[in-house]
């Protein structure tokens, strides 16, 4: 069947939903049995004459601007591939939302009302979110009273979610047409009304299609220490031998250590007794790395960014002018991760995992690779579409794992990165664009010295209201990330945002910690360990109490229940039920900031932050 003129709607049935596509205009309605129509997009652009072709199970056509079109079902799904020119982009708006909630894992997770006065505000100007970076999986849902109007991509590379004021929160999808993402492959469902819908369809997408890795997936030998342990940085002291003792002495028995060092500033230095006896004690040790920085070795202002002379200056990114791309905080240059694999002799990244493990590492933190957010190279010595940077950035973070069995960290870990990483630093934070502003300000947040106590990890912050809600409000977040990948990446905040940084909010960031499963993480020397060290000691024993020390398993459930959403309950593929209490008064028995655990055939306990610390 084809059509040359005006073509008619065509309908697809995935289940009681049939999904109602106009291929003059893009505009798609859901239609369920027994209820009302419900819109999924409006229309892409003005009604335009094409022909409809049948295609296996579903259909395609072309649009006036040379965009390949396709839909079928996929399960319960809507599937549309949009095919575009190299060099192309698309913009194309939801639904306008006058009411209901946009849930979207901005970080761990978040939920938007519509029209929350505060949100509209922070969106006034337009803001996106990568959908390999910032959005820790590339879904979202708009949730009213009946549905939860679902959307998830097959791949995020080169697209965006951008969200802005108009009369109420927006939400509109963008796309770049380039290499290894010149078809957009979009899913739309509709779903039962529950907040973590864009998550458990997201993890059902990827199990159908053979794409999510467990933990079994990414076994290691050692990696059975990093479950339910704390995480820290250790500076100063806190790379001495009496450091571990102090730790053993508390009562911690698992914990992730890393550090971050230079030996040309630094007194106190891990070596191999430091890393030969925390194995020794049952911890994970191992040191902070990066590929992504090149400086000039004289001045360079850690040991990662000094490169050998064939790859700096000659690695550096280069833009579309010839430009050098200078590095994070105007620090050096960028270095090409396609320089790195196309340098002769060995490979660097394997070198340096080598001599991690020969010094005794157990584990390793590599920044930036896992963000996602990549660059295009000019370099005429060596090119790289973005497509080709992720390729190489998963291939060596798969390396330490597949080859030399270590347990692997990096930063802000997303979809497209869950496989070829076991923890993440910075994923359990939402709403992250909110971070930047406050880390800019050294004088309030903190900076880099002294070299050995960092302000910027050890100075107290204590954040605006407005700042407070961005970045921990607890009736905006949502454990999204924790429903896709709860028992396939350990989620942690960010490194600056150690749980003692911002004391004003540590009870709630303790209380979260228990409700989602996620760590905590410290920076820590001995003076801060026997500050903080009833507070350490009680993330460690409480964490246990209400998860055990086992690999994690499937987060399966979130509600509020209470019309503040600030008493909150999650569920786990075990049975266990656990409600926390964000509210300042006691709800049900259950007092402020604490954690009640409820077990199968189990007494309920409630778990609470300890007192103080001075």
């Amino acid at each position: 069947m084809a059509s040359a003129a005006m073509a008619e709607p065509i309908s697809l049935h995935a289940g009681a939903v049939a999904y109602v596509v106009d291929p003059a205009t893009l505009e798609i309605r859901a239609r369920p049995d027994g209820a009302a129509t419900v819109p999924l997009t409006p229309p892409l652009h003005p009604p335009e004459a094409v022909t409809v072709a049948l295609e296996g199970g579903g259909w395609r056509w072309t649009d006036a601007e040379g965009r390949a079109f396709a839909v079928s079902v996929e399960g319960e799904a809507l599937r549309l591939r949009i095919s575009g020119p190299k060099g192309s982009s698309l913009a194309w708006s939801m639904p306008a939302a006058t009411g209901g909630t946009w849930l979207v894992p901005d970080g761990e997770g978040m939920a938007y009302q519509a029209d929350d006065a505060f949100w509209r505000t922070a969106y006034r100007k337009e803001g996106c979110l990568g959908g390999t970076s910032l959005l820790s999986f590339p879904a979202w849902s708009h949730l009213d009273r009946s549905w939860a109007v679902t959307y998830a991509l097959g791949d995020g590379l080169l697209s965006q979610l951008c969200l802005r004021d108009e009369n109420g929160l927006q939400v509109r999808l963008k796309h770049d047409f380039d290499d290894g993402a010149q078809t957009l492959d979009l899913l739309l469902a509709l779903r039962p009304p529950e907040p973590l819908a864009p998550a458990l369809f997201y993890r059902q997408v990827l199990k159908a299609r053979g794409q999510f890795k467990s933990f079994a997936d990414k076994a290691t030998p050692d990696l059975p220490r990093l479950f339910a342990a704390p995480h820290a940085y250790v500076w100063g002291d806190g790379r001495d031998l009496g450091f571990l003792d102090d730790l053993k002495a508390l009562g911690v028995d698992r914990m992730v250590l890393s550090y971050d060092q230079d030996p040309r500033t630094q007194k106190h230095l891990v070596g191999p007794a430091y890393l030969a006896k925390a194995k020794a004690l049952g911890y994970l040790a191992g040191p902070y790395e990066a590929f992504d920085n090149a400086q000039p070795a004289a001045t360079a202002d850690m040991p990662s960014a000094i490169w050998s002379d064939d790859l700096y200056p000659a690695g550096c990114f280069q833009d579309a002018a010839g430009k050098v791309v200078v590095g994070f905080a105007n620090r050096g240059c960028e270095l090409s991760s396609e320089a790195i694999v196309r340098r002769r002799g060995s490979f660097v990244p394997a070198e340096r995992y080598a001599g991690h493990i020969a010094d005794g590492a157990s584990q390793v933190f590599v920044d930036v690779d896992a963000f996602g957010d990549f660059l295009e190279d000019f370099s005429p010595d060596h090119p790289m579409s973005f497509a080709r940077d992720r390729a190489n950035r998963l291939a060596r973070l798969g390396l330490a794992i597949d080859r030399f069995k270590l347990v692997l960290g990096s930063e802000n870990v997303t979809a497209w990165s869950s496989g070829v990483a076991h923890y993440s630093h910075g994923t359990a934070q939402a709403h992250a664009s909110a971070i930047w502003p406050i880390h800019a300000d050294q004088k309030r947040f903190g900076g880099y010295w002294p070299p050995e106590r960092q302000g910027i990890y050890f100075a107290p912050f204590q954040p605006t209201p407005d700042e407070a809600r961005a970045l921990f409000g607890a009736a905006d977040r949502l454990p999204l990330f924790e429903a896709v990948f709860h028992d396939s990446v350990v989620a942690l905040d960010r490194w600056e945002f150690g749980l003692m940084k911002v004391p004003s909010e540590a009870r709630r960031r303790f209380a979260r910690s228990l409700l989602y499963g996620t760590p905590t993480i410290w920076n820590l020397d001995r003076r801060e360990l026997a500050r903080v060290g009833p507070w350490l000691k009680a993330a460690q024993d409480d964490f246990r109490q209400a998860h055990g020390a086992e690999a994690p398993i499937a987060l399966t459930g979130f509600r509020w229940l209470t019309l503040d959403r600030l008493v909150q309950e999650a569920r786990y593929a075990d049975g266990r039920i656990l409600i926390a209490n964000f509210s300042a008064a006691t709800w049900q028995g259950l007092a402020p900031d604490c954690v009640r655990v409820t077990k199968p055939k189990r007494t309920p306990i409630d778990l609470c932050p300890p007192a103080g610390p001075a």
